[in-house]
């Protein structure tokens, strides 16, 4: 199992992503202990001692995960392929290697991945064989990091908006509209921001655990489910 070259994603788009996900994970982290946790607390005690060890703890685990899922070489360069095309295996012409069941090229990464589950964007990757338990474990922690954050702010943001729930609802839609009647002011309109994009990290975390979860049950990977391969279920036991 080798490690790759390079962190930074090659292509335009991931590198955007990748930028998000590198900028935005350590301000979420930053904004709780600086904006947030002065609401709730005036003195370090026990309880704040609590909620800096569990964010660090989460931290931790997030960006521990994610650069093992980006380090890792996902692919079959460092395997010991043979060069006997073996029963069931295929050979990739753009590689130039015999694979065994299971890889799939990707012309985004431009090589074949073992046990392709699917290219992440945010990471600038693909994950499979030797890679796709970090890629849990640290999705896992953001969703557990993003619930934890809205549920922690979620008092100062309704009372920082302190409006009524259906248009405190909308205000979290569109804040710009909200601030253009002059129900909110600007720092408003930062705080709903900044909470909406913690709730669109919770819903996307949550759908991703639920498509990897639903494809491990059924012996699949995501290429797999996507493709309608069930070749490998078998069944939940």
């Amino acid at each position: 199992m080798g490690t790759s070259k390079t962190i930074v994603p090659r292509n335009s788009t991931d590198r955007m992503l990748f930028a998000f996900m590198v900028v935005g994970i350590p301000f979420g982290v930053a904004w709780l202990g600086g904006v947030i946790m002065p609401h709730y607390h005036n003195t370090i005690d026990f309880t704040v001692l609590m909620h800096i060890t569990c964010a660090i703890f989460i931290l931790y685990n997030i960006c521990h995960n994610m650069l093992l899922v980006i380090r890792i070489d996902a692919s079959g360069r460092t395997s010991y392929l043979p060069s006997i095309l073996k029963p069931g295996w295929r050979y990739c012409a753009i590689c130039q290697v015999n694979y065994p069941p299971r890889s799939y090229h990707c012309h985004l990464c431009d090589e074949c991945i073992l046990k392709r589950d699917h290219h992440c964007r945010f990471t600038g990757c693909c994950i499979g064989y030797h890679n796709h338990r970090y890629f849990l474990v640290g999705v896992l922690y953001i969703f557990l990091g993003a619930l934890y954050g809205i549920w922690y702010q979620w008092d100062y943001v309704y009372t920082t908006i302190d409006l009524p729930a259906m248009y405190f609802f909308m205000t979290l839609i569109a804040p710009h509209f909200a601030l253009l009647f002059g129900a909110i002011n600007l720092w408003g309109v930062v705080v709903a921001v900044l909470h909406t994009l913690g709730l669109c990290t919770l819903f996307m975390t949550a759908y991703l655990l639920a498509i990897q979860a639903r494809a491990i049950c059924r012996g699949q990977t995501q290429y797999e489910m996507k493709c309608n391969i069930h070749d490998y279920n078998l069944s939940l036991k």
